[in-house]
C-alpha cells in the first residue's frame, strides 16, 4: 500500500512462532484468575516484559514525512501512551489507536497503530513468573478441564511489580537528563501528567537506546527552581 505524504517499509522483527491476538491475550491472562487483565496487559507491554507487534505503525511528525512500519515491534514508551491517554480499551479492541505527538517540529511525531498482537511466549513466561500454573494446565483448561484450583496467583503481577521497583536517586548538580521517575520525584506529578507535559514539549524528551530521558533544564523551567538535590 502506497502512501503519498511519506514512505513505506516492512522490518522483520516478528519472531518465528506466530504472536496471539489480543482476546487470545486476554483469555491466557483470565485463565491464570487474574482480573484486570486488559490492564494488566497494558502494564507488562508498557514494562518491556512482553513483547508486541503491529501490523502497521505509522510515525508522522510535525513539519516532516510520514513513515509507515509494516509488522514491526511496538516500543514500550507506545504503550505508556496509550495507557496515559487511555486507549487500551481500543488498542485490544482491534482499533487504530492515534497517539497525538507535539505539534512542534523536533517534538514527539503521532503515531498510529493498527493490528496489536502479543508475543504468546513472552506473555505466558511472564505469566509463569508470577503464577503457580504451568502453560499445560492452560492447555488443559482450553480442551475443557477444570484446571482453575491449580491456577491460583501467588501474588498479583502489580504487587511483584512493585516489590521490584528500585529506589528513585534525586537529580544531581550537573545531571543534564533525567529518567521519568526522577521528574515525578523532582515536579510531584504523576506518570499521566508528565507524559502530557513530553509530548506538548514542555518537557523535553530524549532517547537514548530504549530509555526515555528528560532535560533537567526544561524540568528546572517548569518548577521555576533548580532541580539538583
Amino acid at each position: 500500500m502506497a502512501d503519498t505524504h511519506g514512505h513505506s517499509k516492512s522490518r522483520e522483527s516478528m519472531p518465528a512462532h506466530q504472536p496471539i491476538l489480543p482476546a487470545q491475550a486476554v483469555e491466557l491472562v483470565k485463565s491464570r484468575n487474574l482480573d484486570r487483565a486488559e490492564t494488566l496487559l497494558a502494564d507488562f507491554a508498557a514494562a518491556g516484559l512482553i513483547k508486541t507487534y503491529a501490523l502497521v505503525r505509522e510515525i508522522r511528525p510535525a513539519g516532516g514525512p510520514t513513515e509507515i512500519v509494516r509488522d514491526a515491534q511496538i516500543p514500550t514508551e507506545d504503550w505508556e501512551m496509550i495507557i496515559a491517554t487511555e486507549n487500551i480499551q481500543i488498542a485490544l479492541n482491534g482499533g487504530t489507536v492515534r497517539l497525538q505527538g507535539s505539534s512542534l517540529q523536533g517534538g514527539i511525531p503521532s503515531v498510529l497503530i493498527t493490528g496489536i498482537s502479543f508475543s504468546e511466549t513472552a506473555l505466558v513466561k511472564v505469566l509463569d513468573r508470577y503464577c503457580a500454573a504451568s502453560p499445560a494446565s492452560i492447555t488443559k483448561q482450553a480442551s475443557g478441564c477444570n484446571a482453575q484450583a491449580t491456577m491460583k496467583c501467588t501474588s498479583s503481577p502489580a504487587e511483584s511489580l512493585e516489590s521490584q521497583k528500585e529506589v528513585v536517586q534525586p537529580i544531581r548538580s550537573g545531571d543534564l537528563t533525567a529518567s521519568v521517575a526522577q521528574a515525578e520525584q523532582a515536579t510531584g506529578l504523576g506518570r499521566t501528567t508528565i507524559d502530557k507535559l513530553m509530548r506538548d514539549g514542555t518537557l523535553v524528551r530524549k532517547k537514548v537506546g530504549r530509555r526515555t530521558l528528560i532535560t533537567v533544564e526544561s524540568i528546572e523551567r517548569l518548577v521555576g527552581a533548580k532541580a539538583a538535590g
